[in-house]
């Protein structure tokens, strides 16, 4: 007769690897399994941060997130970012405060993270099964039975589906399981991602150049949003943080503004420099911009880069149909946790936090079911 889990988690990304450390160390890990369909779980984990995985942020609010807020406005205030550190603490994880109340690990090495939440889930006694690609999830009388081409059927009394979005996949890996489960999908689409623009003769030579500037995202005489940063020029468009964080908003058309000196107005800026930016600006810079734009420079955009490009998906499963706990309310005993669900972060450590939170929530409310 095939084992039967207490637990098996989907997804051994973020969301999933803490899902099943913290299920493993609740229900004991003899009764969890993941499943990743990769060779190896963790692989965008690596990637987060620049490679340094900023794991949380100090000012954790709704305001820092887009898509369905106010219903994730309660786990974001249970899970606070101190209740994050503490239970990263409590695995073993020293972290360190950086600018704008970012948080990293103490090595600033995003491998530590991954290695750490490994090593957590195999102490536990958690197993982790690789290579594993579900294709279909059967709802049975005891719970669900998982099913891949590869393998034999996993059974679990409960699920927690936890397969990411299409950010850097750029596939729709999970989604189909979704509709198995009975949950629609609101439209997707890149978010945190470079902008491409039309000018790409001015842009040629500017590739590789980097640039302090504010940054204005107009539609016709309205100021969209404005954000402040290191720009940085590609061969086809604008990247770096606070181009991403106008990048949700972008549509074909609008313009980017940027200013390359915002510390200083025009009328000072010229007395300083005789009207000469030699000292102020890269000299690729300084051929490509006449010094009367330099507080003015403008790009059209053309459109966002896609998802293999993009740092999150914005969209997925509406949280109005799941239960605060992320439990579904269209398939008892499933719960869908991170990216997957329509809520995405703004840059800083927003994203990790939601995936941390929902699957400490959900796992809390899979003990507690599992309990009766």
């Amino acid at each position: 007769m095939a084992k039967v889990y207490t637990l098996a988690v989907i997804g051994g990304g973020a969301s999933g690897l803490m899902g099943a450390v913290r299920a493993s160390e609740l229900l004991g890990g003899a009764n969890v399994i993941l499943l990743e369909a990769a060779s190896r779980v963790g692989k965008k984990l690596l990637m987060t941060g620049n490679g340094r995985c900023n794991l949380t942020n100090r000012y954790v609010s709704p305001e820092h997130y887009h898509g369905d807020t106010a219903l994730a406005a309660p786990i974001l205030s249970a899970y606070s970012p101190e209740k994050i550190l503490a239970y990263f603490q409590h695995l073993g994880l020293l972290c360190r405060e950086q600018t704008e109340g970012r948080f990293y690990p103490y090595s600033m090495q995003a491998s530590t993270v991954l290695n750490l939440l490994r090593a957590r889930l195999h102490d536990f006694g958690g197993t982790e099964l690789c290579e594993f690609a579900v294709q279909t999830i059967r709802r049975t009388a005891n719970g669900y039975t998982i099913l891949s081409k590869e393998y034999m059927p996993v059974c679990a009394r409960y699920i927690l589906l936890c397969t990411g979005g299409m950010a850097q996949a750029g596939t729709e890996s999970g989604y189909p399981l979704l509709h198995q489960l009975k949950h629609t999908v609101t439209p997707l689409k890149p978010a945190l991602a470079p902008i491409l623009v039309r000018d790409t003769k001015r842009l040629r030579p500017l590739k590789g150049v980097r640039a302090q500037a504010v940054v204005s995202l107009r539609r016709g005489s309205r100021t969209l949003k404005q954000t402040r940063g290191e720009v940085q020029f590609t061969d086809r468009g604008l990247s770096g943080i606070c181009i991403f964080e106008l990048s949700r908003d972008a549509a074909s058309g609008d313009i980017l503004s940027l200013d390359l000196v915002p510390d200083y107005e025009m009328p000072e800026l010229y007395k300083i420099t005789g009207g000469k930016l030699d000292g102020v600006l890269h000299k690729a810079l300084i051929q490509a911009c006449p010094f009367q734009k330099c507080k003015d420079f403008c790009f059209t955009v053309d459109h966002t880069e896609d998802f293999k490009h993009a740092q999150v998906t914005a969209g997925g499963v509406p949280l109005a149909q799941l239960d605060g706990t992320c439990g579904s309310r269209r398939s008892p005993g499933a719960w869908l946790c991170g990216e997957i669900l329509n809520v995405d972060g703004d840059c800083g450590g927003y994203n990790l936090h939601w995936a941390w939170s929902s699957a400490l929530c959900a796992v809390q409310a899979v003990n507690e079911e599992a309990g009766r």
